[in-house]
């Protein structure tokens, strides 16, 4: 039997170029700047890896790779999808809790870490990032990617998540998001793992973010209803279809609303262990 593999980004840009979402194709620059200052053999440690997809970049940047999580089958299913280069400087690790994960990582250190989509799925964020700046040289930046606890779709996960704790409903362990930040409160949280934030960004419009917000919401609900009743539906597929539908024109209102940006979707962070690599905190 396959194995079934839950966000699965193989088919998606890197999140060092931007995230294909919402119906939309996003783009920064913010991370590429950053890692364009690094050198080629450089070690990149890939944190909660996923689907490998930034690993995978990495590695065909030349860097000196570690990609950890916490089921080693899924990790290597992913690997299994992707063409790599002749010999990779890749290495999997993988626990059943990231501070197992961060002690087989013993005395490496490493210049480049990435943590995209992870820290909202933890209890206690900041105790994984004090692991994390063990690991990283004093010159190394920690690239970041957290949601906006102040949007409909992190509401709606805490209620959901709020009902599942209160029936006993079953949820997939590393699935629910736990932390439902602002902006602000997840610069508390890296200030507490004695981080300091170089760069930050925010991205996915609000209009846009919300407008798939009310079609996804709804869709999904009625979708486990009807599998209740024995009614086959997928409701992933037909929000999606409808989210492209509106998304041109959610696009356009983002574009001329910029004053909503504190509302954005997502916080993009460049981290660093030593306020002497600080720039201009956007």
């Amino acid at each position: 039997m396959d194995r079934v593999l839950t966000f699965d980004r193989t088919d998606d840009v890197s999140k060092f170029e931007g995230c294909n979402t919402r119906g939309l194709q996003y783009r920064w620059g913010i991370f590429k700047t950053h890692l364009s200052k690094f050198t080629t053999g450089c070690a990149a440690l890939d944190f909660g890896a996923g689907s490998l997809r930034e690993s995978i970049d990495l590695v065909s940047r030349g860097f000196r790779v570690t990609s950890v999580d916490l089921d080693s089958d899924t990790l290597a299913a992913y690997k299994a999808k992707y063409e790599w280069p002749a010999e990779p400087a890749h290495e999997l690790i993988a626990a059943s809790d990231f501070i197992e994960v961060l002690s087989r990582l013993g005395g490496r250190r490493f210049s480049i870490v990435t943590c995209f989509d992870v820290l909202e799925h933890l209890e206690d964020p900041a105790r994984i990032l004090r692991g994390i700046v063990e690991h990283m040289d004093e010159d190394a930046k920690l690239f970041v990617t957290v949601p906006n606890g102040r949007t409909l779709f992190e509401i709606a996960f805490r209620i959901d998540l709020i009902i599942a704790r209160k029936t006993g409903r079953y949820m997939q362990p590393g699935e629910p998001h736990l932390q439902r930040n602002s902006p602000a409160e997840w610069k508390r949280v890296f200030e507490a793992a004695g981080l300091f934030v170089v760069e930050h960004e925010m991205h996915i419009g609000f209009f846009a973010n919300t407008g798939a917000a009310l079609i996804q919401l709804p869709l999904t609900l009625g979708g486990r209803v009807l599998r209740k009743l024995g009614v086959k539906l997928n409701a992933l597929a037909a929000s999606e279809r409808t989210i492209a539908k509106i998304a041109p024109a959610m696009d356009f209102l983002d574009r001329h609303s910029r004053f909503l940006s504190g509302l954005y979707g997502w916080n993009l962070f460049v981290l660093a262990k030593s306020p002497s690599l600080l720039g201009t905190d956007n």
